[in-house]
């Protein structure tokens, strides 16, 4: 039931800012998870390993996106790219005690900030100012979540 346009926008932002909410606490859990693998010493080996797996995987993931074309082709590969930044992510907490982890899940914020603002543009209007508004939001609550490690 319609009541009028501001209780709609009331609830709309209601949910929004939840869901941002969710999302930002999500990524300090995250970050917090991470502390504890900087015990580990360093395996430069199997650290190597697992990057150029990650490397070949984004590559396979990314000539898939080449069959595509508009914006289904630019979501297909930003999708890859995060999909890169988290094994090499998984591969810096393992196998890297340098301080690398930090760097590494900047690249992964930025890679999800990326896949996001992409899915924004196939929305119109105000729809997509929202859309682009929540992602800057996420994206910048993360990398304070991160540079507070």
């Amino acid at each position: 039931m319609e009541f009028n346009g501001f209780t709609n926008n009331l609830i709309r932002d209601f949910i929004m800012k939840s869901f941002i909410a969710t999302l930002i606490t999500a990524a300090a859990f995250a970050a917090v998870g991470i502390a504890p693998a900087a015990a580990q010493t360093t395996n430069k080996a199997a650290h190597k390993t697992a990057m150029d797996k990650a490397k070949a995987d984004y590559k396979v993931a990314k000539d898939k996106c080449d069959a595509m074309s508009g914006n289904a082709e630019d979501i297909c590969e930003d999708e890859a790219k995060l999909m890169r930044a988290k094994a090499e992510h998984d591969a810096v907490v393992k196998f890297d005690n340098t301080g690398n982890v930090m760097k590494a899940r900047g690249n992964v914020i930025d890679a999800e900030y990326d896949l996001a603002d992409e899915k924004c543009d196939a929305l119109k209007g105000d729809a997509e100012d929202k859309c682009e508004m929540q992602a800057k939001s996420t994206r910048d609550a993360a990398r304070d979540a991160n540079k507070a490690k």
